[in-house]
């Protein structure tokens, strides 16, 4: 799935296997977001992982554009791939995906120092944008609704009147 990597970045410095663990982080990050508040993945926290690793090729700090475009190449595919292969609980699954970025432990110090405290940012920044896109779709969407029924049900104008 990895094509043509300039070998003059950082990603190409790596082998294969070390770049696709890379590529595979954020897809990785985003479903722990996704599953830390409930289990599960919904298809808002999906949308808004796939959405933001490719506003990421260009939003992202400069250093990091080139991986962002990498990763825009395979999120999609990455993020299925590791929500197949999630157990059943809750707990597993946060124990699944705490194994796999753990991974991330022999890559990070291959790289340059600054490139690497660069992912590490962007990557929580990541987790904590995928994580709040369930809460947004609540608050923005949902909330709403409820308080409209709350007026209408337990505050009608005609009472007293």
């Amino acid at each position: 799935m990895i094509t043509d990597i300039n070998p003059n970045t950082e990603l190409g410095k790596l082998d294969a296997i070390d770049r696709e663990i890379l590529l595979r982080a954020p897809a990785i990050v985003a479903l722990f977001a996704a599953i830390s508040d409930d289990g599960e993945v919904s298809d808002n926290e999906r949308s808004e992982a796939i959405k933001l690793a490719h506003l990421r090729t260009y939003t992202s700090p400069e250093i990091l554009h080139n991986f962002y475009k990498e990763v825009d190449k395979v999120f999609e595919a990455y993020f299925s791939e590791e929500a197949d292969k999630l157990p059943a609980t809750q707990e597993e699954k946060a124990i699944y995906l705490a194994e796999r970025l753990k991974a991330l432990n022999t890559v990070l110090p291959k790289l340059n120092q600054v490139y690497s405290k660069e992912l590490v940012i962007s990557l929580k920044s990541f987790a904590r944008h995928v994580f709040k896109s369930n809460s947004g779709f609540l608050e923005h969407f949902l909330l709403p609704i409820f308080l409209g029924r709350i007026e209408r049900d337990f505050f009608d104008p005609k009472i007293g009147g």
